[in-house]
């Protein structure tokens, strides 16, 4: 889970989603709590996911569903444990030459300096850890730029 990507309720959302669902696997019914015996012949409780239908966490009024670990998995086709890769959910990758190549082009110079990346556009100018970071910080600066001219 990446947390930055959840709104700022989703524990509420939860919470909702687990009580709509009587505490079952909205799939095949799987009661939550039930004790299970794992691959490696581990004993445990089995716990209820929540998942996105639409695969939208930063989606704020996203719909969930409750599902256990196994019926969760089936949604993530290859997932297996590990992350999804960006392009397994339809995204395009992008290298960060096309990226620092693209804000180029925008007006915004992002250059890679003792393992930091400095921006500049216009007059403004910063050091972000990554290009992202660059960028956002970046965004950020113009943003408060613009506030200040309309006070």
């Amino acid at each position: 889970m990446q947390p930055w990507l959840y709104p700022d309720n989703w524990k509420q959302r939860v919470q909702a989603c687990r009580e709509r669902a009587g505490g079952r696997c909205e799939h095949c019914k799987a009661v939550m709590g039930t004790l299970r015996i794992s691959r490696n012949y581990n004993l445990y409780f089995l716990p209820l996911h929540t998942s996105h239908i639409n695969h939208d966490p930063w989606n704020p009024e996203a719909e969930l569903r409750a599902l256990c670990p196994s019926c969760h998995g089936k949604t993530h086709k290859g997932m297996r444990g590990k992350h999804i890769a960006p392009h397994k959910q339809g995204y395009q990758t992008i290298s960060v030459a096309r990226l620092v190549a693209e804000a180029r082009g925008a007006g915004l110079h992002i250059t890679q300096e003792s393992g930091r990346y400095a921006w500049q556009i216009d007059t403004l100018s910063g050091v972000g850890s990554d290009v992202l970071d660059a960028i956002g910080s970046a965004l950020h600066c113009l943003l408060m730029e613009r506030m200040e001219g309309q006070a």
